[in-house]
């Protein structure tokens, strides 16, 4: 490579040194050249100087009004270059005291020290102590044959001053407030590029704002470190990042880091393809989250994700859950539940979606802010695959589980978990309310228009209705409840319950049969059903309520119930007392004016006026009342006809009373209003 084409100037300078005692007459000889070209270098207006000529010792100045240095630095342009200490021998110029001004595509510098050596085979320069953002910056360069390497060492550059002299990158969404950086930065290369990156930095006080305060940190210490190759059209990396200090928003989530430092390190592989294989990526939050990773991400023609698989371990939920998820959940149906415990998780992506998963937890504890749910020391494994095929089941235990105010004792399930699919594997037993809920098969499935089918079977034994009145808030009742659901099932929005739904309460039998909803879960929810109630105790019924006692048995049915949106269109229902009734039939003073109300009777007015006020109890011989709804009107009805309305209770006994109706028809909303008067209460008594 021959770098001087002009021959003559060396002549004369060499002709110059020979004669130089000469001149002696002469203070100062110069040369002009206009420009040099090699194949890399480029200098212009150069002006070699002889000076000191009456001295013994004169001196050689080197003057350069622009040198433009070769690729990778032809952006670096160096202005205003004098070297005091210059050399030019064959195939050699050596520039070993100079200054100069740096002008590249984004900075102005001033003076600095500077040297520089080219010769056929190497050539180098060093720029020393450059004063740049309140800071220094050095930088060494150097071409052997056709490989090249430039190191950069910068030391306490102010981030703020930085900014304003990068003036042609785009920062305008960046407002940095404080900070500097020292950095080491080394690009190794050769005539096709670059084959080699080496950066060591340490960033400190970091105070900044971007993207309109989405991106926000606060006296952020952080260490920067990257290696990277290139051979055989494949980069290799690895790298090393840890934030020792500060706070950091990136919205919406904050993160403070106090006494550990969080770390992030990565190596891969950047192939011939684009693609980018992430052979370990390691995230440590101390307390809070391992985190490894390892896939293939296309990104050339597409951003995609090819393969990966995450691991992750959450030694705390609760810190976990506050920082990285609680931000995305608020205004939510999941914001205000609470987590604690501990978490292994095992993911596997492909072609960018989720294929399997395995939760993995312990001590599980959950809150929730609007006790919608709560669970103690929970324990289990959830296992989900996309594959129908899966095979390999989930369970959960805890200890105590509340759904919104119902508690349920001890529990476990095991079930298998798909994508489409959830199938209970065995029945299971659940204490609930001092008694049993059994859970005999579930099964729920997503259909192809994103619909769930779900089919349940099970039933509950001797549950405690005064358990379960006083959870839900209710006037508090006695005795057991139990039933069994034959089956129910709910596809195409509609539920529907094979068979019918038998209960055991208030010592008689309650059957829901053709029980059916369509639009359950929609603006619009329609309900139908047949209930069959048959011998039903009045005294365990009317003992816990305010609506005064009663005694005897009481059986009945609602035919043709229809409901839109939970209020009843149409019905035709019936209660009162069954044939062959042999048990006592007394009613209260209280009972018998409320059930006066209902028909409108006038029942009030006899026991206020009459001698039968002085009894507290009556005897009757039946009662009745029915209802058939239609277009918002009740037709009422009793037991038999009187000569002025019907009978609701048809006296017997010593002493007795009857009990009349005389409007035949009420409005539904008039009828809910005064049911509501009788059975509302203002002291309930639980023994």
């Amino acid at each position: 490579m021959k770098y001087f084409p002009n021959y003559s100037v060396m002549s004369c300078l060499i002709f110059l040194l020979l004669f130089s005692h000469s001149l002696s007459a002469f203070e100062k000889l110069s040369i002009n050249i206009e420009q040099i070209d090699s194949k890399e270098w480029q200098l212009k207006d150069i002006s070699f100087s002889l000076t000191e000529l009456h001295q013994n010792t004169q001196q050689l100045v080197l003057s350069i009004r622009q040198l433009s240095l070769p690729e990778p630095f032809q952006n670096i342009n160096l202005f205003d270059v004098r070297c005091l200490s210059f050399s030019w021998q064959e195939n050699k110029i050596n520039c070993r005291k100079g200054e100069a001004t740096l002008k590249s595509k984004f900075i102005h510098s001033s003076p600095f020290a500077f040297s520089f050596s080219i010769t056929e085979q190497l050539s180098h320069f060093n720029i020393q102590n450059l004063k740049l953002a309140k800071g220094s910056l050095s930088v060494s360069a150097k071409q052997i044959g056709k490989n090249w390497s430039v190191n950069i060492k910068s030391k306490g550059l102010q981030l703020k001053s930085l900014k304003s002299l990068l003036s042609k990158i785009e920062l305008t969404n960046v407002d940095i407030s404080k900070g500097y950086i020292n950095a080491d930065i080394e690009w190794i290369g050769n005539d096709n590029g670059l084959t080699k990156l080496i950066v060591n930095s340490i960033a400190q006080h970091v105070s900044l704002q971007a993207n309109e305060g989405r991106l926000v940190t606060e006296s952020l210490n952080i260490n920067f470190d990257v290696l990277a190759k290139y051979k055989n059209g494949v980069w290799q990396w690895q790298n090393s990042n840890k934030i020792n200090q500060g706070e950091l928003y990136i919205d919406p989530v904050y993160i403070e880091i106090k006494d550990e430092a969080l770390t992030f390190k990565s190596q891969g592989v950047l192939d011939k393809k684009g693609n980018i294989i992430i052979h370990q990526a390691k995230l440590n939050h101390p307390s809070v989250i391992d985190l490894n990773i390892d896939g293939i991400i296309q990104q050339k023609a597409e951003f995609r994700i090819d393969s990966a698989s995450v691991s992750a371990d959450i030694k705390d939920l609760g810190n976990f859950t506050a920082q990285y998820i609680s931000p995305f959940v608020e205004q939510t149906t999941f914001e205000g539940i609470n987590l604690k415990g501990q978490l292994h998780t095992e993911v596997e992506v492909i072609q960018s979606r989720l294929h399997q998963l395995s939760v993995d937890f312990l001590n599980l504890v959950v809150t929730d802010d609007k006790k919608r749910i709560a669970i103690n020391k929970a324990k289990g494994i959830i296992n989900w695959s996309v594959d129908p095929n899966f095979l390999i089941p989930s369970s959960i235990h805890w200890d105590q589980l509340h759904i919104r105010a119902i508690p349920i004792e001890a529990g476990q399930l095991k079930f298998l978990l798909n994508n489409k699919s959830i199938q209970l594997l065995e029945q299971t037993s659940i204490p609930l309310l001092g008694g049993v809920m059994d859970i005999n098969q579930f099964n729920w499935h997503r259909q192809k228009n994103d619909e769930p089918k779900v089919f349940f079977e099970g039933g509950i034994r001797h549950v405690s209705l005064q358990q379960l009145s006083n959870v839900l808030g209710w006037t508090p009742m006695s005795g057991k409840i139990s039933g069994y659901i034959p089956g129910v099932k709910y596809e195409n929005k509609t539920l529907t319950v094979n068979g019918e739904l038998s209960v055991n309460v208030f010592d008689g039998i309650i059957k829901i049969k053709k029980l059916a909803s369509s639009g359950l879960f929609t603006d619009f929810s329609r309900f139908y059903m047949d209930m069959e109630i048959d011998n039903l105790d009045l005294h365990a019924i009317t003992q816990k309520f305010e609506v005064g006692g009663m005694e005897g048995r009481i059986s009945g049915y609602i035919n043709n119930l229809y409901l839109e949106n939970w209020e009843p269109v149409t019905f035709y229902a019936w209660l009162g007392t069954p044939e062959n009734d042999n048990s006592r039939h007394r009613i209260s003073q209280k009972a018998v004016q409320n059930i006066a109300s209902i028909g409108g009777g006038g029942a009030a007015d006899v026991l206020s006026r009459g001698f039968l006020r002085f009894f507290d109890t009556f005897g009757y011989d039946r009662l009745g009342f029915g209802c058939y709804l239609h277009q918002g009107i009740c037709q009422l009805m009793g037991v038999e006809a009187a000569e002025q309305g019907y009978y609701i209770i048809k006296g017997g006994g010593l002493p007795r009373i009857d009990v009349v109706g005389y409007h035949p028809q009420v409005d539904w909303k008039v009828l809910m209003q005064r049911l509501s008067r009788i059975t509302a209460t203002d002291e309930v008594v639980v023994q």
